[in-house]
């Protein structure tokens, strides 16, 4: 798979593809089953098959400093992408040029001149160009020569549709078993591994701590986890919250790696939340927080078996 960061001047052999479109945030069953489609079509066809999303997500474009709600991490959405069996992926710059481009322009001067694309695969609720004047309706009445397909919206067992908006609100109860079946893979937090007040330590109990901040906030509490290092897996504890027993300041994540002693401070980490335990709370003394710590990570493991 290549990755393209323009549309212009694509060599000869991406073109023609069937594309996809989409924002692709938390990479759901939703979203699997557009690219499913657009990977069985392009063998039918014989053509390429390309993805194309879009960065930032246009949300933010139009409301900086918004809170992020982004359930999926840049990183996390491309190494995800990168997993499929498709030819070429398209992570477009959304910017003032591309927010002002009408659905015509963006139809004639991208999918058509320069891509020449053979098929367009796209979710029933797709809309595109300035205002979001483009639709599947506009396409093909304005584009009847594009092939148009329009992937039924997947539904989960109790027939709702699947969505990112439902899992942001399950990741926000801290209903991670809900936002797992919709999602088909783990919630995860990623960063960098940053320097805290190494009070965990002196209860016997260090934490990696990291910044959440490059994906929605899940709710505040206490999460039976898994931390990836190095391609493997180790169970853990994870606290979302502002550490109320020692006044902490600011939101953190601080993760508790069961039978682990390494440093990994500046290591880039990924911390899978599995399922919620407790709500953070507030102890008289650390050790108190000691004996829950202790009880929180025999959950953990029970949880994590």
């Amino acid at each position: 798979m290549i990755f393209f960061h323009k549309w212009k001047n694509i060599p000869q052999k991406y073109k023609n593809a069937v594309l996809a479109i989409g924002n692709f945030d938390g990479f759901h069953l939703g979203h699997r089953s557009v690219i499913n489609y657009a990977v069985q079509l392009g063998k039918k066809l014989n053509r390429p098959v390309a993805l194309m999303t879009f960065e930032p997500h246009p949300s933010y474009f139009f409301r900086p400093g918004t809170q992020t709600f982004r359930i999926t991490p840049i990183r996390s959405k491309v190494r995800a992408i990168c997993t499929l069996p498709i030819d070429a992926f398209f992570v477009l710059s959304f910017n003032s040029t591309l927010s002002n481009m009408s659905a015509d322009d963006f139809v004639k001067d991208v999918l058509i001149k320069e891509l020449h694309i053979s098929a367009l695969v796209v979710g029933q609720d797709y809309s595109f160009g300035k205002h979001r004047e483009g639709n599947i309706q506009f396409l093909e009445q304005k584009y009847p020569e594009i092939s148009v397909h329009a992937v039924e919206q997947k539904k989960d067992d109790a027939n709702e549709v699947i969505s990112s908006s439902r899992i942001r609100s399950f990741i926000k109860m801290g209903d991670m078993k809900s936002a797992f079946k919709l999602m088909g893979h783990s919630f995860e937090i990623e960063g960098y591994v940053i320097h805290g007040f190494k009070r965990g330590r002196t209860i016997g109990y260090p934490t990696l701590n990291i910044a959440p901040n490059e994906s929605i906030l899940p709710k505040l509490g206490v999460y039976a986890a898994r931390v990836l290092i190095d391609n493997k897996y180790y169970p853990a504890i994870a606290n979302i919250g502002c550490r109320p027993t020692v006044a902490g300041e600011g939101v953190l994540l601080e993760a508790h790696i069961i039978d682990f002693n390494q440093d990994l401070y500046g290591k880039r980490l990924r911390v899978f939340l599995d399922d919620f335990i407790r709500p953070e709370q507030k102890f008289d003394n650390l050790n108190e927080l000691k004996i829950q710590i202790i009880r929180d990570i025999e959950q953990a493991k029970r949880i994590l078996k």
